[in-house]
């Protein structure tokens, strides 16, 4: 169940998904982030790498009956300014998950250091993501 575990576990307007994870029946999804059959995106590597979920997504949580949103563009130019400077959206692997966490006041020396012992080197050339 992922996110779903953790996130209203007990709504109503998810039991759907409980429904679904229990008989192994897929739910019908309506796509809400798209991105161009010719680009490639891994989530595990950026999961990794400590990019938290609300940086891409938002804060699905407090998305309302309206449902997921798009909140970022998803484009070339938007991935490449990640990939250019990653550490403002680095966080401790035990909060990637964690809609609320906020940065504590040491986020930059904890995201270098998080860029050093992981050895991050956000790819930037055309081939990590067309391929």
């Amino acid at each position: 169940m992922n996110c779903h575990s953790i996130v209203k576990p007990n709504s109503e307007k998810l039991q759907l998904v409980r429904d679904s994870y229990e008989t192994g029946k897929p739910i019908e999804w309506v796509r809400v982030h798209k991105l161009p059959e010719y680009a490639y995106f891994n989530h595990s590597v950026h999961i990794r790498a400590g990019v938290g979920c609300v940086s891409c997504h938002g804060n699905v949580a407090e998305m309302g009956e309206h449902g997921v949103q798009v909140v970022e563009p998803l484009s070339m130019s938007w991935c490449l300014s990640c990939h250019r400077n990653p550490e403002p959206h680095l966080r401790p692997m035990d909060q990637i998950t964690n809609l609320t966490w906020e940065k504590p006041a040491d986020h930059a020396q904890m995201a270098a250091q998080i860029m050093k012992d992981k050895n991050l080197k956000p790819p930037q050339d055309c081939s990590a993501c067309h391929r």
